[in-house]
């Protein structure tokens, strides 16, 4: 005959309380954020977010340049583009149908952008060479087969920023910015934007 009410085991008993008693339980009230601290934590969040995106263009103001001060420079015979800061002068006394050169004095600086023929790839050789030459003060990077960009200090002493785009039929458009080594942290950013706008007319 079953006795009533029927027994459990210990451990079943156990769980059960333990589930009756948990079904029960809530949180205080007062560990919950008002809506209040939620606003205020979501506007320290959002000034922290626009004060770390500010540190971030202070940094980095002396590499962004205003793109209505730059004239680009084409030339339709060799096919090729660059954008010039407006400072930047034409010297056409060394010019000639291949390319340009400008000049900045106040910052002593020089950019000499043309067509090279580069018969069986002398040229390009050359430049890379002359990169290795300089030994660690300048550091070149082929980007591709047909690109390749260099940086540092020549071995003459001036500071160089350096590009080169190869063409299909073999010929290369080099494009080189010297200037005064001890300026270089505050050059090499415009130089990069500079040579960053070296494109080839395809």
């Amino acid at each position: 005959m079953m006795k009533w009410p029927p027994t459990l085991p210990i451990s079943a008993a156990l769980i059960a309380a333990l589930l009756l008693s948990s079904c029960g339980k809530q949180e205080a009230v007062g560990d919950v954020p008002s809506n209040e601290e939620l606003a205020k934590q979501a506007d320290a969040a959002s000034q922290a977010i626009r004060d770390e995106a500010a540190a971030l263009d202070d940094s980095q103001s002396g590499a962004v340049i205003d793109s209505a001060d730059m004239s680009s420079y084409t030339n339709a015979l060799r096919g090729f583009t660059i954008m010039v800061p407006n400072e930047w002068a034409g010297d056409s006394s060394a010019s000639d149908d291949n390319g340009q050169v400008f000049r900045n004095a106040a910052l002593g600086l020089t950019l000499q952008v043309g067509w090279v023929e580069n018969r069986e790839d002398a040229a390009w050789n050359a430049e890379l060479k002359a990169v290795e030459d300089a030994g660690d003060t300048m550091s070149g990077e082929a980007v591709s087969e047909n690109e390749y960009r260099a940086s540092g200090t020549l071995a003459n002493g001036t500071g160089s920023a350096q590009r080169m785009l190869r063409n299909a039929d073999g010929t290369m458009i080099r494009a080189i910015i010297s200037f005064d080594a001890e300026q270089s942290d505050a050059i090499q950013p415009l130089a990069t934007t500079v040579l960053d706008s070296l494109t080839l007319q395809q």
